[in-house]
């Protein structure tokens, strides 16, 4: 009853917490609040009045995670497009009538290039050879391209004498074999290894378009129920890792090959079925 009272009275401010508070453009932001602290009724969150503006695009539309002992949590994904876009974008979110304030940390937006590097560089003085340079120039442009041909014909009659070995691309089931276990469970190697097996998985079913989230491509992709809903599931947990800040445990980890590994198989057995 007090904390009602005082959220009617006064309102409440939450924190915000985000993946991390320097990114590049483009590179997604994974933002969490918890109001599972606040009692009584759960609070009602408006989306529309997430406007990300014309600096943000919104990845991924807040959504309530229920955990234990009435812990909740309002999670949503933000991409800046723009170097210091300005005020993190954040829901708005009411509690038994009072609106509740979310206070979102500063987040520095960098571009690709350091300030500086994409500037036109000074252009160089032209210097006009003497006519002994120009002589000397001209003999060895002729030595260089006899050296050129003489190494193009040897390269051409070594390449007659080999048989040519057509070269095969490695399927899904090979690149998920090649990729293994994580090698470090502490160290950014994992979150390689989880960029990779995203990368595989969408391959695996898909045209893989870099440009598409992974929420864009799972809705996109030609994919039945039950490949949509694993699929959701499995790239859930490798952007827990990517961008969350997720650690898991080993066992996690060959939990999540194991699982990636049978989908791969159903699928290939059911393509080949259809054809």
């Amino acid at each position: 009853m007090l904390i009602a009272l005082l959220t009617l009275m006064v309102g409440v401010e939450l924190p915000v917490r985000v993946s991390s508070d320097v990114v590049e453009i483009g590179e997604p932001v994974v933002c969490s609040v918890e109001v599972g602290a606040l009692g009584g009724a759960r609070p009602t969150l408006d989306g529309v009045a997430l406007d990300p503006g014309v600096a943000w695009v919104l990845l991924d539309p807040p959504t309530l995670h229920s955990g234990v002992e009435g812990a909740a949590t309002w999670t949503w994904t933000v991409m800046a497009l723009e170097p210091n876009p300005g005020a993190l974008p954040v829901p708005a979110i009411a509690h038994e009538g009072a609106p509740v304030t979310l206070v979102a940390p500063r987040i520095s937006v960098v571009a690709a290039l350091d300030e500086g590097e994409d500037a036109p560089r000074p252009a160089r003085g032209f210097h006009i050879p003497s006519v002994e340079s120009e002589r000397a120039l001209v003999s060895a442009w002729w030595v260089a391209l006899f050296v050129l041909v003489l190494v193009g014909w040897a390269a051409w009659m070594m390449k007659r004498r080999r048989s040519p070995v057509a070269a095969v691309d490695p399927g899904p089931v090979e690149r998920l074999t090649a990729l293994g276990s994580a090698p470090d469970l502490a160290g950014p190697e994992l979150v390689a290894w989880h960029a990779e097996l995203t990368r595989i998985l969408r391959s695996a079913h898909s045209d893989d378009r870099a440009g598409w989230s992974d929420a864009e491509w799972i809705e996109r992709a030609a994919l039945d129920p039950q490949q949509r809903a694993e699929l959701r599931e499995l790239l859930a947990v490798c952007a827990a890792v990517k961008y969350g800040g997720a650690r898991p445990t080993r066992f996690a980890v060959e939990e999540t090959m194991e699982r990636a590994r049978l989908l791969i198989t159903r699928s290939q057995a059911a393509a080949e079925v259809a054809a």
